[in-house]
């Protein structure tokens, strides 16, 4: 980041002037989300742009994400989740970029942006980082209470069966988290989306072992186009391109703009088979707003493969690859009309 911090620093420079009109605008952005009350979301939004102004100003944009890592964990023991900060952070960017771009020569533009996405990706991880960090303390201590609950208790098989599950359930989640981590960290520097979906499913796929993951958006006519990832022999390839209608579990979750999981896809009338050995499916609608982007696609031959803590995962993957598709989407607009 250093390297980009005179960049972030001549933002924070044309930034400050519309420093009112920004606070207004991230606020209204965010008010769907009803994360307080409108003046609560409002001094919030002030609190955290003047700190990000003050930050890039002195070229402290280590400093920056140390202080957003450590506030994000104390948020996180307190209960709240990584998802709400990184809406707010994609929310901002989408804010801040016509600015920065507006006016400036082609070479200054596509810098800006760059600088602006990777500032809004390591914030992202940063995310993730104190997200997994709080997860793995959990870990550890659910194992040390485990151990003393056990030497007190010996004789109890309920209790020692208790706690096998809880074990097994906290290293599930550790897991997830380490999933999403690493799908951040593959795709953040990639800014074609087709490539950015391919290396998603691929990436997921992979880590989770499921027969098949797709990322799917739709076109201008309501057509499915996309990326998937399978096991060898699920199809003539492993990977490639994915088009089609919107029908099936994967037009129900677009309906209801809700996941779907369907543990026994012989027992669901909307169905469709079209991954052979498929015996389990669960779909995550890709959300902006109440707009449904696109979804992400699990299949699996297991029956009853997916939990809710899959589809709390699944849910969050979700909502980082909306970030990505929507900074790569940018991106390529702002090649497009430079080379206009």
């Amino acid at each position: 980041m250093k390297k980009l911090a005179p960049t972030l620093q001549r933002a924070a420079e044309r930034l400050r002037p519309h420093r009112d009109a920004l606070v207004e605008e991230w606020a209204r952005s965010l008010a769907p989300l009803g994360s307080g009350t409108e003046e609560e979301v409002r001094e919030d939004c002030a609190r955290s742009l003047d700190a990000l102004l003050v930050r890039l100003a002195a070229g402290d944009v280590e400093g920056l994400l140390a202080e957003e890592s450590r506030q994000a964990a104390l948020d996180i023991r307190r209960g709240a989740s990584a998802v709400g900060r990184a809406r707010a952070i994609r929310a901002l960017g989408r804010c801040l970029l016509p600015r920065l771009i507006d006016g400036e020569t082609e070479p200054e533009r596509l810098e800006a942006l760059a600088a602006l996405d990777e500032l809004s990706m390591r914030r992202v991880e940063a995310l993730l980082a104190a997200q997994e960090e709080e997860s793995t303390r959990r870990l550890v201590e659910a194992q040390e209470q485990g151990a003393r609950a056990t030497e007190r208790a010996r004789e109890s098989r309920r209790v020692n069966e208790a706690l096998r599950r809880a074990e097994s359930e906290s290293w599930h989640r550790a897991e997830q988290i380490g999933l999403l981590a690493a799908v951040a960290h593959r795709i953040a520097p990639i800014k074609e989306p087709g490539e950015l979906m391919q290396q998603a499913a691929d990436s997921i796929r992979a880590r989770m072992d499921h027969t098949y993951v797709a990322v799917v958006v739709l076109d201008d006519d309501g057509e499915l186009v996309g990326r998937w990832s399978g096991r060898p022999g699920v199809g003539r390839e492993s990977r490639g391109r994915a088009e089609g209608p919107a029908a099936g579990v994967i037009g129900r979750a677009i309906r209801l703009r809700a996941p779907q999981v369907v543990g026994d896809v012989t027992a669901d009338p909307d169905y469709l088979p079209d991954v052979p050995g498929t015996r389990a499916e669960m779909v995550i609608p890709l959300l902006e707003g109440a707009e449904v982007l696109g979804v992400l696609d699990f299949q699996s031959e297991r029956t009853y493969a997916f939990g809710l803590d899959d589809v709390a995962a699944g849910e969050t993957l979700a909502e980082f690859l909306v970030i990505a598709l929507d900074n790569a989407r940018l991106y390529q607009e702002a090649r497009g009309r430079d080379g206009n």
